[in-house]
């Protein structure tokens, strides 16, 4: 494993567990993880990460009123720095015909890649799968990310 730190792609369910008191084991994991790669410099995240977050917090789950999320997303919006245009989209598209994942998936996973992420964090995908140059590990079959870069 290196030792240089990796960018790393926070999916939209682990910054959820972030302000989500009904999964308080996620919560302390997911909140630990986002600090850490935070101060790290390490975490890239999409402006379609934050508006799935945006709405499960709000409309789903009902976890935030509309104005603490939106400061929520705008604290976070620095942190977007993966793209999202047609170049991701035809990334995606691919990325749908190899793993036959949900295409908002696969728009997150080319976003990744096309950012120079190594690592993927999402409990909803395939735990170790290898997608381009983007590896998928879900946070919480790996607690301590085993010593993991990011």
């Amino acid at each position: 494993m290196p030792t240089e730190r990796m960018n790393c792609f926070v999916d939209t369910n682990v910054i959820v567990y972030m302000v989500d008191p009904n999964e308080p084991e996620k919560q302390k994991i997911a909140a630990s993880l986002l600090k850490r790669t935070i101060k790290n410099r390490t975490l890239v995240l999409s402006l379609q990460s934050l508006n799935e977050w945006y709405h499960v917090v709000t409309a789903k789950r009902r976890l935030m009123s509309r104005d603490a999320a939106r400061q929520f997303v705008a604290d976070f919006q620095p942190l977007c720095r993966a793209p999202l245009n047609f170049v991701v989209m035809k990334r995606a598209w691919a990325i749908q015909d190899q793993t036959n994942f949900a295409i908002w998936d696969c728009l997150l996973l080319a976003s990744a890649s096309l950012a120079g992420c190594e690592i993927f964090l999402s409990e909803d995908m395939q735990h170790e799968r290898q997608v381009l140059n983007v590896r998928i590990v879900n946070p919480f079959k790996l607690p301590h990310l085993n010593g993991l870069p990011i």
